[in-house]
């Protein structure tokens, strides 16, 4: 019998930078791989161990599955023994889909579609009636009920046809026995000759069953004519009853299918697939289910409001054809002596009412038009500027004329779900919950959904399935828990509410209890990402898998790590292997094992330098162990510039008033300028809000002159007027091309383009830069042009590379490479490290400048040109900030980062902390942000939010200098401050 294997051994691991390495990972444990980034972690973790458990299972499918499913490359290793089925839980979000939310990715919708469709009360969409079916006995009944000892004229409804129609179909009935037909609202006799109308208006007919006196003893011939009137009427009757002779007859309506008890309308029976918004029976018919809507917007209609309408102040109606803009100009002249109003005056000193006119239109008000080929003016409404391009966007058969028009618009809510995604009918479906859960909010704020999906508030005790999905996961647990009670006695439904509350019970106690169901996964960050995978991951209970996670920790306030941390330690107690690519102190310490890789980046890495637990990590010295040093705190993050703690001067203070937006509670936010400010607070207060849907969204539209950025509500922001302009690096990768690299997003790549286009050789042959490029045409080669391999179709396997047989991989023809400079050709340039183009370029000080802001941001091994595809999250941010840091620094700029310690090990850490207070000291004004307490600790200025997530969050809980947040009366409700005082008590940390 085969021993089971205690380790996964791998052998000869040569992706990417590593080094030919041979590491032995203990089976079921929490092992931790951590080192500098850039060094090979996760080229160990997901690019060779993932890669091969992946291409194992996929060897085992057949050949037809192999070809629908995503196909990975066997890695370059020698071999992996002790491999088990191996799930990978990276820093990916919904792979561009708008259609995907968290509800949709846990699986918590497909539940609660269950449950709609078998336990919802249907409403009727049209006048609220409950929608219910009732038996032929029911019909009878409500009937007798309604109108007892009344006289009754029973009717079938049969058609709505135009006369023309009427005069063939009415003769049939005749000869089929009946006598009467209600037409249009009048009952006439089938045999009178002139009963149709002359016209083409289209008529109502219904058909006259019987008419008899509502009382018990008529019960059975009612019950007769009934069931004559369900079958000519499509299951649809109804029934004119009259109490008096001279009382009018009022109308009941009845149904034998699913019908509303008001109007009569009959609808299908429920599926699952009504509240899918993926399928047509459920989608709302208006945006097809996606919940948002590209819409005209007047501040891109109309971008400069200093011109005036006569001088083109309506943009999108100086676009188009010579007629349309004809067409256009004589609209708006007529307009304007209609109205009136001055075409010659400028937009922004037209009265409101009349600009809302020009816009929006005149509703039922009539104007005299005269426009070509009209003999006579015409009366008609005028409909507005945003109906007419509206109605110009979706008619118009040009790509080039709708792309043009695409630019005056912006996606916005839908008007016919508000965002709920579903049609009419199925949004009204509802169940019962209890009244504790949902209450009338009481911030006006909270009105619009937006606030409602936060707060978790309605108004009724009943519950639609759009609203469930607005609630945050808090919230939605809660109700979770009691439907699990009320439904306790339903042996089907009981099985339903289980399972939706077991996976909201692990994505709230994940941390992710402020993230609202309809959130789109698209928009959540990379660490929220993986944590909604964890949850469902641990909602499967899979046992002898090996988990491998990238940095879960990212974006997780320390005072919730602690529950990350033990549901890491869950997946391995029931059997699993967890691989952790992490930086986290906290992760390190709970560890079975720490793998560091170095010592360096890139080249310079991917070696094995410790194996072993924390403890012995921690005694290792300095020089064997980076991470050591860092986790004994020997070695720790400084401050290598003085510590600020107030600005001065006109625009000391730039100043966010009354931020509204999603749970912000109408804050002022102040923050000083030439500091260096955190934001802070738990996952969901409101810190990206605040920062970047407000502040960086107007700050991009009034320093950057962005136009298609609206900031989220407020009221205001003073002082913005005093920078120069905004510098904005988030998380984004620097491009999702192969052919994007370090040296084309720093623009290094045009400095030397134009510098070997300056080649004496060059020059004689009339050589332009473009020759130098590998994206067109000319110097590049063109059999795999430009991309230096050439892709081989393997079929059911994964696609295979190799180097291009005519340019050996070096992407330019051998013309282009008869170029050179100090006996180096553009190919050589691009594969040297960014160190060994500064010995080549040390007298070129264009190209210098951006190779020494590389280099000091810790980027002095990369290629120029390594594929951005290959680079980590901490390296992509490094570029970035790289990039704006080569540009001449003349002050007065804005800077924001959303956590650029994504990625970083300490040492990493500790140089961008050296280039953000250079920044700071050179005059600029740095907003980050941030989880890290390293980072935290060294910030001139803190800004906490909180005190919790979504919902109890959205309050400035401090703000001040940061050796003020330690305080007693300040940790008492700031969790970053008591989270910040008990990891500097855990060693000595410098403040």
């Amino acid at each position: 019998m085969q021993a089971v294997a205690t380790h996964i051994h791998v052998k000869g691991a040569r992706e990417h930078n590593l080094k030919n390495i041979e590491v032995r990972i203990p089976r079921g444990k929490l092992v931790v791989i951590t080192g500098v980034s850039g060094s090979g972690k996760s080229s160990l973790a997901f690019d060779t161990i993932y890669a091969e458990g992946y291409r194992k299972y996929m060897e085992s499918l057949s050949t037809q599955a192999r070809q629908v499913l995503e196909q990975l490359k066997r890695p370059d290793v020698d071999f992996i023994h002790g491999l088990s089925p191996v799930l990978a839980i990276e820093q990916r979000t919904g792979g561009g889909s708008p259609r995907s939310t968290i509800a949709t990715v846990t699986e918590i919708a497909d539940y609660a579609r269950l449950l709609w469709a078998l336990h919802g009360e249907q409403i009727c969409p049209k006048d609220g009636g409950r929608v219910t079916q009732r038996s032929l006995d029911d019909n009878v009944a409500r009937v007798l009920a309604l109108a007892p000892g009344e006289r009754i004229i029973l009717l079938s409804p049969l058609m709505r046809a135009k006369p023309s129609v009427l005069r063939e179909e009415l003769p049939r009935l005749r000869q089929r026995g009946f006598q009467r037909v209600r037409l249009d609202g009048e009952i006439k006799n089938l045999d009178d000759a002139r009963i149709v109308p002359t016209g083409a208006k289209e008529l109502v007919v219904d058909l006259v069953i019987d008419r008899l006196v509502a009382n018990e003893d008529q019960r059975s011939r009612l019950a007769d004519s009934l069931e004559l009137a369900f079958r000519e009427g499509g299951d649809r009757a109804i029934v004119l009853a009259q109490k008096t002779a001279d009382a009018p007859w009022r109308e009941i309506n009845l149904s034998q299918s699913l019908a509303c008890e008001i109007c009569g309308d009959v609808f299908e029976k429920l599926t699952p697939r009504h509240f899918s918004f993926n399928h047509t029976e459920g989608a709302c018919p208006e945006c097809g289910g996606l919940g948002r809507k590209m819409r005209f917007v007047p501040e891109l209609i109309v971008p400069d409001p200093e011109k005036s309408v006569r001088g083109g102040a309506i943009k999108p109606w100086r676009i188009g054809g010579k007629n349309l803009i004809i067409k256009h100009n004589a609209l708006l002249k007529q307009l304007a002596e209609q109205l009136p109003f001055d075409a010659d005056a400028p937009w922004k000193d037209l009265p409101e009412e009349t600009r809302d006119v020009i816009l929006n239109g005149a509703g039922e008000r009539l104007f005299a038009f005269k426009l070509k080929r009209m003999r006579e003016p015409r009366a008609m409404p005028f409909p507005g500027v945003i109906a007419d391009l509206d109605e110009s966007w979706r008619g118009t058969d040009s790509d080039g004329f709708r792309a043009r028009l695409t630019t005056f618009m912006v996606s916005g809510e839908c008007p016919a779900c508000h965002g709920g995604r579903l049609n009419a009918r199925s949004s009204a479906v509802r169940i019962k919950v209890a009244q504790t859960f949902l209450s009338v909010p009481s911030d006006e704020n909270a009105r619009d959904k937006s606030q409602t999906a936060q707060t978790g508030m309605s108004v009724l005790p009943w519950l639609t399935f759009p609203e469930f999905l607005t609630l945050d996961v808090n919230a939605a647990h809660a109700v979770a828990r009691e439907l699990c009670d009320t439904l306790a006695g339903n042996e089907a439904l009981r099985e339903i509410v289980t399972g939706i509350e077991q996976r909201l019970h692990f994505l709230a106690h994940t941390g992710l209890g402020y993230l609202t169901l309809d959130r789109d996964y698209d928009t959540l960050s990379g660490g929220e990402a993986q944590r909604v995978r964890l949850a469902t991951q641990l909602g499967m209970g899979l046992m002898g898998v090996i988990y491998v996670l990238d940095e879960p920790s990212i974006g997780l306030h320390p005072a919730d790590n602690e529950r990350l941390l033990s549901q890491l330690r869950e997946l391995r107690d029931r059997g699993n292997t967890v691989l952790v690519v992490e930086h986290d102190e906290e992760t390190m310490r709970i560890a079975d094992e720490i793998i560091e890789l170095g010592p360096e980046a890139g080249v310079e890495g991917g070696r094995i330098l410790f194996q072993g637990t924390p403890a012995q990590c921690v005694a290792l010295p300095e020089r064997v162990s980076l991470t050591g040093a860092y986790l004994s705190r020997r070695r720790f993050v400084e401050k290598d510039a003085k510590t600020k703690t107030s600005a001065s001067g006109p625009g000391a203070w730039l100043t966010v008033r009354g931020a509204s937006e999603h749970n912000l509670r109408n804050i002022d936010a102040k923050f000083p300028a030439g500091l260096l400010t955190c934001v802070t607070g738990v996952s969901g207060s409101g810190k990206s809000t605040l920062v970047n849907d407000i502040l960086a969204a107007a700050a991009a539209r009034k320093l950057n002159g962005a136009t298609k950025i609206f900031p989220g509500r407020h009221k205001g922001i003073e002082n913005l007027d005093t920078f120069e302009k905004l510098v904005q690096v988030d998380q984004e990768p620097i491009g999702r091309s192969p052919r994007s690299n370090p040296a084309t997003y720093t623009k290094l790549l045009d400095s030397l383009r134009d510098l070997f286009a300056q080649a004496p050789l060059a020059k004689v042959r009339g050589y332009k830069a473009s020759r130098f490029s590998f994206n067109v045409r000319g110097g590049r080669c063109e059999r795999c042009q430009g991309d230096g391999v050439i892709k081989l179709d393997m079929q059911f396997m994964a696609d295979a590379y190799a180097p291009c047989p005519s340019c050996g991989g070096r992407r330019f023809n051998r013309e282009t490479l008869e170029i050179l400079f100090h006996g180096k050709s553009i190919a050589d340039v691009l594969d040297m490290t960014v160190r060994e183009a500064m010995a080549l370029f040390k007298n070129i000080p264009r190209i210098m400048d951006k190779l020494e802001t590389l280099n000091a941001v810790g980027l002095g091994y990369l290629t120029l040109g390594q594929s951005a595809t290959t680079l980590s999250g901490g390296e992509a941010q490094r570029i970035k900030l790289s990039l704006e840091l080569s540009r001449r620094q003349q002050g007065d700029t804005l800077y924001i980062l959303d956590e650029p310690t994504t990625g970083l090990h300490w040492a990493d850490i500790q140089n961008l902390m050296d280039l953000l207070f250079k920044l700071r000291d050179a005059g600029n004004t740095i907003i980050v942000i941030e989880h890290n307490l390293d980072v935290i600790n060294l910030a001139d200025w803190i800004i906490d939010l909180g005190p919790g997530g979504g919902s109890a969050g959205g309050e400035i809980v401090f703000a001040g200098a940061r050796s003020e947040i330690e305080k007693p009366e300040n940790t008492a409700r700031s969790l970053t401050g008591a989270a910040l005082k008990r990891w500097r008590n855990a060693g000595t940390i410098k403040s």
